[in-house]
């Protein structure tokens, strides 16, 4: 008795794991800019009476698979938040947008990613 079996789709040729990948760096995308948008809400709603200076530097950077939201750098930005030397010596403490932000992040970066599943699946399944 002999048999003889062929394979063949993304699991075999080798597609699979690029379409993982791509999955990956799409899905960490989608999250970044989720996170951008909740820093700017979240800031819009704890700062009164801002310029736009500040919400206007918030963006997103990319290091390959790894991405951030980031005020780029901004001289005040610490001190908004909370974190600078300034805030120890002044009644000012700052507020909490970027950890709110962070925190409602982690609660929806699963449902972001459950989103972008069936895309991942379809791709998969060839």
């Amino acid at each position: 008795m002999s048999a003889e079996m062929t394979t063949k789709g993304p699991v075999f040729d080798g597609r699979a794991e690029r379409h993982t990948r791509d999955f990956t760096r799409e899905a960490g995308r989608e999250v970044a800019d989720e996170g951008k948008d909740t820093v700017l809400a979240e800031f819009a709603r704890d700062v009164q009476h801002p310029t736009g200076r500040y919400a206007s530097s918030l963006h997103v950077v990319n290091y390959g698979s790894r991405h951030e939201v980031t005020d780029g750098g901004m001289v005040y930005g610490p001190w908004l938040a909370g974190v600078g030397s300034r805030n120890k010596k002044s009644r000012f403490k700052g507020y909490t947008f970027w950890r709110r932000s962070t925190q409602l992040l982690q609660r929806r970066t699963p449902q972001i990613v459950q989103r972008l599943l069936p895309n991942l699946m379809r791709r998969l399944n060839g």
